[in-house]
């Protein structure tokens, strides 16, 4: 067992007499006696066999060697108080950790404001966030406490977030765009290869026909990619791929019906009645920055 020299007390102790600028300043600040502050500091350079202070008249200042040790004891010092600190919130009934799982047509932007509001109000909280691809739902809660993502068949308390709009491209030079027609049919488009998103590999009989030429990919980042490759088309999310529009390297395909598909995304409670507070004021952030963000598509359209 290793035994140490010092304690974290000795370098608080140290720490309040520099910064307070004397020992009768410091011990009002920790409402200990003068002598008792004096006592800790002897004590600490006593045990360290180090010389931490100069005194000159009332004025305390560091050595070099006090300066370059309290230097490094600060972000110990630092940790120490907020693991404290956590230990209080956590005491107080704040959820060590809240696990929440996301499609990933769900806005990285929205995501990211929801979580750092969130972290203003329950910084010791450890929000695990799990992204995943899923055009199909299944039956039973994943492991999580909250999800954003299609609707659960079991009977889950959920509200709706917003509409995904993913919109048919191909790359201004695929051959589907060389067709120039003033619109393409079904048969048009089932000629060429679809990029088709999906990290399902266990599909059943019921889930809708995949198409005939394909490309499966599992990311919506490899998915893009695909389409500009020029060497087929798919249907991508809309607000991910709008720079690319207006570069010219995407272009929509001329389609009559079918250009533009929309995926609604629920916000999920795993288990609703077992939530805690934590797991409830981040839901609700969730869900205000989602109508906030599709009230400014309505006004916009």
């Amino acid at each position: 067992m290793i035994m140490y020299l010092s304690t974290i007390e000795q370098w608080f102790v140290l720490q309040t007499v520099i910064q307070a600028g004397g020992f009768t300043a410091a011990a009002t600040q920790l409402h200990r006696s003068q002598s008792s502050v004096s006592y800790t500091i002897s004590k600490l350079q006593e045990q360290l066999g180090v010389t931490l202070i100069e005194i000159s008249g009332k004025k305390v200042r560091l050595t070099k060697t006090g300066t370059a040790l309290l230097e490094d004891m600060r972000p110990l010092m630092e940790e120490f108080a907020t693991i404290e600190s956590k230990a209080r919130a956590l005491h107080a009934g704040a959820p060590a950790k809240i696990r929440l799982e996301v499609d990933s047509l769900y806005p990285k932007p929205l995501l990211f404001s929801a979580l750092a509001e969130f972290q203003q109000q329950y910084p010791y909280t450890q929000v695990e966030l799990k992204e995943l691809l899923r055009l199909t739902t299944p039956d039973d809660a994943r492991n999580c406490d909250l999800a954003i993502g299609l609707q659960y068949n079991r009977p889950l308390m959920k509200s709706r977030l917003l509409e995904i709009e993913l919109i048919a491209v191909a790359h201004p030079e695929h051959p589907l765009h060389q067709l120039e027609k003033a619109s393409l049919t079904e048969a048009d488009i089932n000629r060429y290869t679809q990029v088709y998103l999906d990290n399902n590999h266990e599909r059943t009989s019921e889930v809708m026909e995949l198409p005939r030429y394909r490309w499966i990919v599992n990311t919506i980042d490899a998915a893009i990619e695909a389409v500009r490759s020029k060497l087929c088309f798919g249907w991508l999310p809309k607000s991910m791929i709008e720079p690319q529009l207006t570069q010219g390297v995407l272009r929509p395909l001329p389609l009559d019906i079918g250009l533009v598909r929309s995926i609604p995304l629920f916000l999920i409670y795993t288990d609703y009645d077992r939530a805690t507070d934590a797991i409830k004021t981040l839901a609700q952030l969730i869900l205000k920055v989602s109508q906030a963000s599709e009230s400014q598509i309505d006004v916009s359209k």
